[in-house]
């Protein structure tokens, strides 16, 4: 299966638009490397539909406000998330931002201030979520044959077509 083969599928089933690049095209899925689930993740975020979760950052509050940046970019405007900022308590770090207007303040648990708090994301992906009721698409977490974590913006029974198409194992 080639890059291209997969962006028309992609595109076929709402998940990614735009034109592929034409250089990678052709190239065959094992260009992204052995890791079909990977190399998804890579060509989704390439595309403007996932995210991949960069751990390690140079400062905190840069690192979320980038990872928020790239979490709103990736749903094509259906999704806001401003206003991020980190909170420091008598209860603990915490992070808010706006999503869709909205207020979201969640806990941190940060065990150096070089990585942001990855299960933090986790728990509130799932709060990322369109204004419209109507639109289906959300978040969805796809792990990586490194246990790396992406997060494509689709709607979840189109994306499962595209993994079992690919043979991703999903847990």
């Amino acid at each position: 299966m080639t890059v291209g083969q997969v962006r028309d599928r992609a595109m076929e089933l709402g998940i990614a638009v735009g034109p592929a690049e034409d250089d990678l095209r052709d190239q065959p899925l094992s260009y992204y490397g052995e890791d079909v689930a990977g190399a998804l993740i890579d060509m989704l975020e390439g595309w403007g539909a996932g995210v991949r979760i960069h751990p390690k950052v140079d400062g905190l509050l840069e690192g979320y406000r980038d990872l928020f940046d790239r979490f709103a970019a990736s749903s094509g405007g259906a999704v806001t998330i401003t206003d991020v900022e980190l909170l420091d308590g008598a209860d603990g770090e915490r992070i808010r931002m706006l999503v869709n207007g909205d207020e979201l303040v969640w806990h941190l648990e940060h065990q150096s201030d070089r990585y942001i708090d990855t299960l933090m994301v986790f728990e509130i992906a799932d709060r990322l979520t369109p204004r419209d009721d109507t639109d289906p698409r959300v978040f969805v977490e796809v792990h990586d044959a490194d246990e790396q974590s992406g997060y494509v913006f689709a709607d979840p029974a189109a994306l499962s077509i595209l993994i079992r198409e690919l043979g991703i194992e999903q847990a």
